[in-house]
């Protein structure tokens, strides 16, 4: 879609309140045309439902020349509201709302008369600069050109792929295996074994960004060596967007599900991994980030170094935090709220050896991540087994049949595999 994308600058909000409180609200920030279209059902329903938004909105412009602004940022609003049904957080407009009521006690205190229309319209004010940059943030984060990529295509179910910003899509056969780089000759290089390779040529012109996509399915890992010398582990069910060479300030790479990080220490260059809940920003350090979009609680372990983990999807009263290595972040996507707590690292990292590591583990979180791993549907039998917590180590390079024995004996029951495929562990 064409960038007809609108944001007031902090500067000019300030201005236009300014405005409000001098003219008594003879300007508005969006004048009623605008307000108008944003109410109304059939222009919204023509904007939602329609199949080419970019002719729609020239032909709306064309035919209403005079309300060109208010078509294009009404526009905008509704279709920011389609593609993302994010809202203003509660305590957040708790906030703005107290903030309000004190300014009005300060100034009848001190004796000044203030219109209470004029403040009940300000603060619809307020809550509508809010609310419009709530969305347009969301919106803005949505246009990533990471994120844009790395969802352009969902890969093919079972098969590992690295997906070229030319469209040429490879099959990672083999799993765990290293994808490096010849810069000078803009080559992808897939290291299968030790005297193994294949070289993919990168057609994409040099005048558009050359952004790669590694797409891991379950049941597979695999390791991405990035232009600057970072090297990323990535676990089953992950996909990772990164550009062939880094450029400008920073070196940014976006991750839907889980990376264990070794980034190349460069001071002048940070390097920052996107995520749709948080982003982590490091210089040069190690640490692993989980953000699978079906998980509730998105996570960033710090193993040595410093990073920094900001929160997303809030327009105020975001957070940002800085670990300390045997620290882990952990961010609940419902809630919004981030926990801060030491941790033991190797429960988090140990995954990119083919272990999962727990303690006092209840069973069905267990076998949630087996069941995310090898993409297979398992059940348990029993009140009594829904409630045993249990440790050790479980080695996920093997067999499923394998890791559903050892789990099976570990709480003294056993296991089958019914007619529909589905793994059952009971008593």
């Amino acid at each position: 879609m064409k960038n007809y994308f609108f944001l007031l600058s902090i500067k000019e909000i300030f201005n236009r309140l300014f405005n409000v409180f001098n003219y008594g609200m003879k300007e508005y920030i969006f004048n009623s045309k605008f307000i108008d279209l944003i109410k109304d059902d059939k222009f919204i329903q023509l904007v939602k439902g329609s199949k080419n938004p970019d002719h729609l909105l020239e032909n709306l412009i064309f035919q209403n020349p005079e309300n060109s602004s208010d078509i294009k940022y009404a526009f905008e609003f509704i279709m920011v509201a389609k593609n993302d049904q994010k809202t203003l957080n509660s305590n957040d407009s708790n906030i703005i709302l107290k903030n309000i009521e004190k300014r009005l006690q300060i100034n009848k205190q001190k004796g000044k008369t203030v219109h209470y229309l004029l403040w009940l319209k300000i603060a619809s004010v307020i809550f509508m600069i809010i609310a419009l940059g709530s969305l347009l943030f969301y919106y803005q984060i949505s246009k990533d050109p990471l994120k844009q990529f790395a969802e352009e295509d969902q890969g093919k179910g079972d098969q590992g792929l690295i997906i070229l910003s030319d469209g040429s899509e490879h099959i990672l056969s083999n799993n765990d295996s290293k994808i490096d780089y010849n810069v000078s000759h803009g080559e992808v290089i897939i290291k299968k074994r030790e005297n193994e390779e294949e070289k993919f040529p990168n057609s994409a012109t040099s005048n558009h960004a050359v952004l790669n996509q590694v797409v891991v399915p379950y049941g597979q890992r695999q390791r991405v060596v990035l232009s600057d010398g970072t090297t990323v582990k990535l676990n089953a069910g992950s996909k990772m967007a990164f550009p062939s060479v880094f450029s400008g300030k920073n070196r940014e790479v976006y991750l839907k599900g889980e990376g264990f990080f070794e980034v190349y220490k460069d001071a002048s260059h940070p390097f920052i991994v996107k995520t749709d809940f948080v982003d982590v920003k490091v210089l040069g350090t190690t640490f692993n980030i989980s953000a699978y979009e079906d998980e509730s609680i998105a996570s960033a372990v710090l193993v040595e170094g410093s990073v920094n983990v900001s929160q997303k999807n809030k327009i105020i009263g975001s957070q940002s935090f800085v670990l300390s290595p045997g620290q882990g972040c952990f961010y609940s996507v419902n809630d919004k709220k981030s926990d801060i707590r030491n941790v033991d690292i190797d429960f988090y990292t140990s995954w990119k050896d083919g272990i999962y590591q727990f303690k006092d583990m209840p069973l069905p979180e267990l076998v949630r991540k087996v069941k995310k791993y090898y993409n297979v549907p398992v059940q348990i039998e029993g009140e009594e087994l829904s409630d045993t917590k249990i440790s050790g180590k479980l080695v996920i390079s093997g067999n499923i049949d394998e890791v559903m024995q050892y789990i099976a004996k570990t709480v003294e029951g056993n296991f089958e595999q019914n007619k529909n495929g589905i793994y059952i562990i009971k008593n």
